[in-house]
């Protein structure tokens, strides 16, 4: 194991040259790279060649809805609190469902399955119970599948919670971000320690396996002692696994990010250091870091793929089932398929036109070539395992010409303590962790920060 990092290290120097803009890549290449004139005959061959398949497949549905806008946000969402709105999404998702299931044809096992949002529990337990009463028509959910929704406690229910686990649900991830009540007015993030804890206890009663909940340091209007409070809360409820997210504020993109003053927004070395102090708490809590901003204790399953390197990533976040084809439904999903990648319209307008029309509502995507198979490959087993295995990369001509072509910098990054040698490669030191994502895209070849948008590291 590698050895933690010592605060001293972590220089403003250090700071200032590697806290860049970097992709998160929840993908390979990433979505500013793909084609903008995706056609929808293209991502029906997808489907097709996928339908001759037999393993099983990872099934996610998009949820847009919210009855508030949370002022931090960076997700698609919708925000309403109209009854005939998702009335009317959920007729077309159904639509969609049918449709992709009749071309996937006889592959139908389902290993994994999530909702996402947007809040999914913003459809009432009718919806939720007609929604899945078509997928489970339509698929063949496994016994052994990782079901999972997130859910807001504050619009979620008994109600909701049973008819979860009625239909095999076993994990709900819970987003808290910060339960400072400073941050959560000024923001419109509206959740009580109590809530959660209690919906939490309720859910564990009712037998759901595991629990996730998303934190995010760097918040508008945090400060390290309240930081610190929501920590200990979360401590209490102890989460089977947590996601510490960086925020990143783009004004630029997102209209609401302008009502927020960047005076009051942490940079540099403030921003890492609530990092760093969650990081030596989580740690001494008993959990298991992953990644950068992942931790799960040594029960969970995650932690489980991680020591086992079965660990992938996706659209989805970290996940412990590796090699399935990720088929999304809905406004702005995104499928991730070995073949490629497709994402739906984010104008909810289109999107409702080409269910209409086509069955199916691509808009973007990207067809894999061997090269991006092969550096997809290095980018996300680096970035789930800590490793850069040359044995995984000397298997084709591709692996072995990258190696060759990055074996400087690789150096480089060995002479600053970001990585050091092991005799299967290379492996991330707890230093090179905090600048994971600067390593990977010295591997990816369509990564220019002066032509796209992204996140900084910290």
């Amino acid at each position: 194991m590698t050895q933690p990092v010592f605060e001293e290290e972590i220089t403003p120097e250090l700071i200032e040259r590697y806290d860049l803009r970097v992709p998160r890549y929840t993908s390979y290449p990433t979505v500013p790279n793909w084609n903008k004139e995706f056609k929808t005959e293209t991502y029906r061959n997808m489907l097709q060649r996928a339908a001759k398949k037999e393993e099983p497949l990872s099934l996610y549905f998009h949820i847009p809805f919210c009855i508030r806008r949370c002022l931090f946000c960076a997700c698609n969402v919708l925000v309403t609190q109209r009854e005939d709105r998702p009335r009317r999404y959920l007729s077309y998702l159904k639509h969609e469902i049918r449709s992709v299931s009749r071309l996937l044809e006889s592959r139908k096992d389902v290993i994994q399955l999530h909702l996402g949002g947007g809040t999914p529990t913003h459809l009432t337990p009718a919806q939720l119970d007609d929604l899945f009463s078509l997928v489970w028509d339509e698929f063949e959910i496994q016994n052994s599948s990782e079901i999972s929704i997130e859910i807001h406690p504050s619009v979620t229910s008994i109600e909701h919670l049973e008819t979860l686990r009625d239909f095999g649900f076993n994990r709900i991830s819970v987003g808290v971000q910060d339960f400072d009540p400073v941050v959560q007015e000024r923001l419109n993030r509206f959740q009580t320690f109590e809530e959660t804890s209690n919906l939490i206890k309720v859910a564990r009663e009712m037998g759901f396996e595991s629990t996730n909940a998303d934190l995010i340091y760097g918040l508008p209007y945090q400060t390290d002692e309240g930081f610190d409070n929501t920590l200990e809360k979360i401590d209490q409820i102890k989460p089977d696994r947590i996601a510490l997210y960086s925020y990143a504020h783009f004004p630029n993109i997102f209209r609401h990010h302008k009502h927020i003053p960047l005076t009051e927004i942490a940079q540099g070395r403030d921003k890492l250091q609530l990092f760093l102090d969650a990081r030596k708490f989580l740690l001494s809590r008993g959990y298991r870091q992953i990644g950068f901003d992942h931790f799960a204790l040594e029960s969970d399953e995650l932690w489980k793929s991680f020591e086992n390197k079965t660990l992938r990533r996706n659209f989805m976040g970290f996940t412990t089932k590796s090699g399935t084809d990720l088929i999304a439904f809905g406004y702005s999903g995104i499928s991730e398929l070995s073949s490629g990648y497709s994402q739906n319209s984010k104008d909810m307008s289109e999107y409702e036109q080409m269910i209409e029309k086509y069955g199916i509502a691509p808009k973007k995507g990207h067809l894999m070539s061997p090269s991006d198979s092969t550096r997809k490959r290095l980018i996300m087993d680096f970035l789930c395992l800590g490793e850069i295995r040359i044995s995984e990369l000397e298997r084709t001509d591709e692996g072995r010409r990258i190696i060759d072509s990055k074996g400087e910098i690789i150096r480089y990054f060995e002479k600053i303590g970001f990585l050091e040698g092991i005799s299967t490669g290379w492996r991330a030191t707890s230093l090179g962790r905090i600048f994971s994502r600067v390593i990977a895209s010295s591997f990816d070849e369509y990564y220019d920060a002066n032509r796209h948008t992204f996140s900084q590291t910290i």
